[in-house]
């Protein structure tokens, strides 16, 4: 066979391996802007109280924005952050304080502010409470910029706008597209139906609705993890279905890479010296002072880490120096303008476990239900 016939045969072949998935994952991304999954997924939730969210799982900001408008009415409390806040969920909270956690992936403080900004300005009336993340564990705490406008008003929650082609012919040859079909083909070879599964994934809009292991009934808006009951309950706190705890066994090699110079954690303290940004908290300062003024309350807190993280961390020469300059400077803030702020990170105080964390900085309902019985041990609660 002459090169030139060689060559064409393997062009041939990989083109026939590829037509089918470009094929398949073209139908993906059209069903996703077919469907106004944000809202489809919202009205649903509303209507069952169950498990679900939209895609993208990166950007949850569309889809807590639709669920925070049909909450409005039931709630006088709002929980900020990312996604270490999002196990916070209603039950943490004592009567009288009916809260929904609209904290999102990847959210930075800054944008918390916006976010705060808004709820201020066009509910202040409604929303009684603002419970807002220093989260230094991330980084946010260190961050310089403007205060971002921020729109939270339904109607500007963007209906899916199809991809341009060449950004769809890239998306779909991308290697986590592949990964994610072959994902999508293995579960409809392995459903009871695979006819009505293959039509759920590339053409509907969501899977059936199923029943969690706790009985929660459960729609998968998304292609990914579904069947496992991952996404938002209705008070907005995350299932974190798809992620295993920290398990005891492993508990201290988490804690002691999470405590090592290396860790992101340590890098973060030595690249700021642990200094919080004055900007940051100059914003903080004027969201305060208006919600003090419309006779909201601010509760700051710094999100819990792993048992012994925050100890070992400040005990450290790489980090405790940036670690007690954080902290001091944050509470003499607070004290200043008279404001509470509780420390989570040594989560061994209020009696978390390592089982009730998925990493070192992401803790579960149960370790945040002991956190916040602290917290509201000495407050007056809202009627």
């Amino acid at each position: 066979m002459s090169p030139r016939a060689y060559t064409t045969w393997i062009v041939a072949g990989c083109l026939a391996l590829l037509a089918p998935v470009l094929a398949l994952n073209l139908l993906l991304i059209a069903n996703d802007s077919r469907h106004d999954k944000n809202r489809l997924a919202s009205q649903w939730q509303q209507e069952t109280g169950g498990v679900t969210y939209a895609p993208p799982i990166s950007n949850n900001r569309a889809f807590k924005t639709l669920r925070l408008h049909d909450r409005l009415d039931g709630i006088n409390a709002l929980a900020f952050g990312s996604s270490t806040v999002m196990s916070l969920s209603a039950d943490a909270f004592p009567a009288g304080i009916r809260a929904y956690n609209f904290a999102q992936s990847g959210n930075s403080l800054l944008s918390v502010l916006g976010e705060a900004e808004y709820v201020l300005t066009h509910w202040p009336d409604r929303i009684r409470l603002l419970l807002i993340p220093l989260d230094w564990s991330l980084g946010f705490t260190y961050q310089p910029g403007p205060l971002p406008q921020t729109d939270l008003a339904a109607e500007r929650v963007p209906p899916p706008a199809p991809l341009p082609l060449i950004t769809a012919l890239r998306e779909a040859l991308s290697l986590p597209r592949i990964i994610e079909l072959g994902t999508i083909l293995r579960d409809i070879a392995h459903a009871d139906d695979p006819q009505a599964a293959a039509r759920q994934f590339f053409v509907e809009p969501a899977s059936a609705p199923y029943r969690c292991a706790d009985g929660v009934l459960a729609r998968d808006y998304s292609t990914v993890h579904r069947g496992l009951c991952n996404g938002f309950r209705a008070d907005g706190s995350a299932t974190f279905a798809d992620q295993k705890r920290v398990g005891a066994a492993e508990a201290s090699a988490v804690v002691a890479r999470a405590a090592s110079a290396s860790s992101q954690y340590a890098l973060a303290l030595a690249r700021t010296r642990g200094e919080p940004e004055a900007q940051l908290l100059q914003h903080l300062e004027g969201i305060a002072a208006r919600a003090r003024s419309r006779g909201v309350q601010v509760l700051l807190f710094m999100p819990p880490l792993i048992p012994e993280l925050d100890t070992r961390l400040e005990a450290s020469a790489h980090s405790g120096a940036g670690l007690r300059q954080t902290k001091t400077v944050l509470r003499r803030w607070a004290q200043q303008h008279q404001l509470q702020l509780f420390d989570g990170g040594p989560s061994e105080r209020y009696g978390c476990l390592p089982t009730e964390f998925i990493d070192a900085h992401h803790a579960l309902p149960d370790c945040y239900r002991k956190f916040m019985k602290q917290v509201f041990a000495d407050r007056k609660v809202l009627p």
